[in-house]
């Protein structure tokens, strides 16, 4: 009796000085606070007083907790890095609904109260605490995909301090109290066929909640927020648990039929045998230096061109310089995967050469698959001695940029820290400054003697056209049209922006005219606006909406143009998907073509458009994802692609662009 009144009395003490430490680090990192400080000791003594006690619940009472425990538990997760109030009722709802879940299923696997709600209490409780750091330390939360770099994650560890704030002292107390109170429960599940049925019940209640919680109609239903740009925003939203569990359904890219190395490898030696025999492009005959150009990609926020939807007037026109050039030099209709948002996918495809097409539905592989060093354009290109540099005049950490782009082998990341006072538009850099960013950037590299890569994503069009904007004046009118209400105001913002953009790149090309070095630039859309745009367009042509797969592709059509200074022979590309422009970038360049670009140059002559919703042939027909079509020719791209985001240990570097 004496040994076990010890051994209580001992994990009494040691509960307390836990609890003591915790206290001691709360302190450390935000200082002293005597309430806070008086509260922490008295729920330390307290919760060792109360393991001490030998007293247990029944039933009753077991229930009764049972109810209210899992909803703490719920409410100091959401606590660690967010507040519960800002959570919708149904979002609670569903976030509940998983922790009691959670706790009877462990509860029938563990036949007992005391060890389920200890077992289940700790997974929120430390997943929380971990997410509460990842939040410190790069300003996201955990996403599942994450733990497919647990090892890169732990050898960086030791990089950073790990502070803890009052707050969350208080939060693993609220844990460490549902755990006590949970641990005084004599209810056990003597009957080994009950608790077999029960937890194999349970069990698949919970699986089938992680499941249904990946569906869009269940997202939908509960009004989750389903935008991954900001992380932080998506779990304040959604909850952490839902958020997390939501996210599942990114996670796995399935195994194409067929799959092997071995295979891979095949498709990639008859890629290569077709390659030309100098490895130089049919463009570089038009490039009589045989100096390397400096290449210059702009990926412009939103550009586009809306008289895709049909003929309407302007007082004045949109964009006469970027029209005049197409059809000047290398230019045409660039099909992409979005509409509206999630540029970081047209970026995707455009550095990489891969396709939406081939990843799950809503999927965004620079915050999912994109977590360790990858083949890229920018890698390719510093095999010739590039400078790789990367602009977007905005927040660093949008999309993970700050993470891709190195993982990506850019040299330099200049973000929105990096522009001191720069002229702004709405609130964002204009494309003006965003540009003259890519002269400054230019010059510094040929003064040092090198040789420029320098891709930017611009910000000055982003969404948001119908806020007021006082800085900004709409000079560009929609003529005829009649009221002028909010959405003809916000479109006519928006191609004014288109204006803007049209005179900052006109400025941007007068002045590479008169370099005397080779110099060749790429600039295309990523998206085209939202639909609250495109419908006033809609409207005032005159056209009738249909749910054609052409008509609704009118949507995913942006322009691009190729121009340089040492001339390029003009030609037209009527509808091509952005994964092949790199290749076409490479090949106008004067540069010989990754394997993979040379494989996806003859995949474009057979199927000319992949995005992530359609594809379309040389016929010039469209197809939707689900139609079997060009299944033969797509499982090799998606064997290739397999190789190159999934199989790393057997991935092809040299043949994606990776280091020679």
């Amino acid at each position: 009796m004496l040994k076990f009144e010890i051994k209580r009395a001992a994990a009494a003490i040691l509960l307390t000085a836990a609890m003591f430490i915790i206290t001691g680090a709360a302190i450390a990192g935000e200082g002293m606070n005597l309430p806070y400080s008086v509260a922490a000791a008295i729920l330390s003594i307290g919760a060792g007083f109360f393991l001490y006690c030998k007293f247990t619940y029944g039933r009753i009472v077991s229930a009764l907790f049972y109810l209210i425990l899992p909803a703490v538990s719920f409410g100091a997760l959401e606590n660690y890095t967010h507040v519960l109030s800002d959570l919708k009722p149904s979002i609670i709802a569903l976030n509940l609904l998983f922790f009691y879940l959670l706790y009877a299923a462990v509860s029938f696997l563990f036949g007992s109260i005391r060890w389920g709600f200890l077992a289940a209490t700790l997974i929120p409780m430390l997943f929380g605490l971990a997410n509460y750091f990842v939040v410190s330390f790069r300003s996201s939360p955990i996403v599942p995909w994450d733990f497919l770099s647990l090892g890169t994650a732990a050898s960086v560890a030791d990089n950073y301090t790990f502070t803890i704030t009052w707050r969350t002292a208080f939060v693993l107390f609220v844990f460490i109290w549902v755990i006590l109170l949970g641990s005084k429960s004599r209810v056990r599940f003597g009957k080994l066929r009950v608790r077999l049925a029960c937890s194999a019940i349970s069990v698949f209640m919970l699986g089938a909640y992680i499941t249904g919680i990946q569906k869009s109609g269940v997202q939908s239903f509960f009004g989750m927020d389903t935008t991954l740009f900001t992380l932080n925003v998506l779990y304040r939203n959604n909850g952490i648990a839902a958020a997390f569990l939501g996210n599942l359904r990114f996670l796995n890219i399935e195994e194409p039929d067929g799959y092997s190395p071995k295979r891979a490898q095949e498709i990639a030696d008859a890629a290569l045998e077709t390659e030309e025999e100098d490895g130089t492009s049919a463009a570089a005959d038009s490039q009589e230096s045989a100096k390397l150009p400096h290449i210059i990609a702009i990926m412009d926020e939103a550009f586009s061109d809306l008289s895709v939807w049909g003929d309407f007037q302007t007082s004045e026109e949109v964009m006469p310089f970027f029209k005049a050039m197409q059809q000047e030099c290398v230019g045409g209709e660039v099909y992409v995967s979005v509409k509206g948002g999630n540029t970081a996918n047209t970026e995707f495809e455009f550095l990489t050469g891969n396709t939406m097409a081939f990843l799950p539905t809503g999927s965004v592989p620079y915050q999912q698959y994109i977590n360790d060093e990858m083949p890229s354009l920018a890698s390719y290109l510093k095999n010739f001695g590039y400078t790789a540099t990367a602009i977007h005049p905005y927040n660093a950490s949008g999309w993970d940029r700050d993470q891709v782009y190195e993982y990506f082998g850019f040299d330099e990341f200049l973000s929105l820290k990096d522009f001191y006072e720069p002229h702004q538009m709405r609130g964002y850099v204009s494309d003006r400054a965003a540009f003259d960013k890519i002269i400054e950037e230019f010059e510094e590299t040929k003064a040092e003697g090198g040789r420029s890569f320098i891709f930017e994503v611009t910000m000055q069009n982003h969404g948001g056209y119908s806020k007021p904007s006082p800085d900004f004046d709409s000079y560009l009118k929609l003529e005829n049209v009649s009221p002028k209400t909010t959405s003809v105001q916000a479109t006519e913002k928006y191609l004014t922006l288109m204006n803007e953009t049209d005179r900052a790149l006109q400025e941007l090309l007068l002045y590479f005219e008169e370099q005397e070095e080779p110099v060749i630039v790429l600039m295309f859309g990523d998206h085209q606006p939202s639909d609250y745009i495109t419908n006033v367009v809609q409207r005032i042509s005159g056209v009738q909406q249909e749910d054609t797969l052409d008509y609704v592709q009118l949507g995913y059509r942006v322009p691009f143009l190729v121009w340089s200074n040492y001339g390029l022979e003009h030609t037209y590309y009527d509808g091509i998907s952005v994964n092949y422009l790199g290749g076409i970038l490479m090949e106008y360049a004067g540069l010989p073509l990754t394997g993979y670009q040379t494989y996806l140059k003859g995949l474009m002559e057979q199927i000319p458009v992949i995005t992530g919703n359609v594809y379309r042939g040389t016929d010039g027909t469209f197809h939707s994802r689900t139609e079997n079509v060009y299944t033969d020719i797509l499982d090799e791209y998606k064997i290739l692609q397999y190789n190159y985001l999934v199989d790393k240990e057997n991935r092809m570097d040299a043949f994606f662009g990776g280091k020679s």
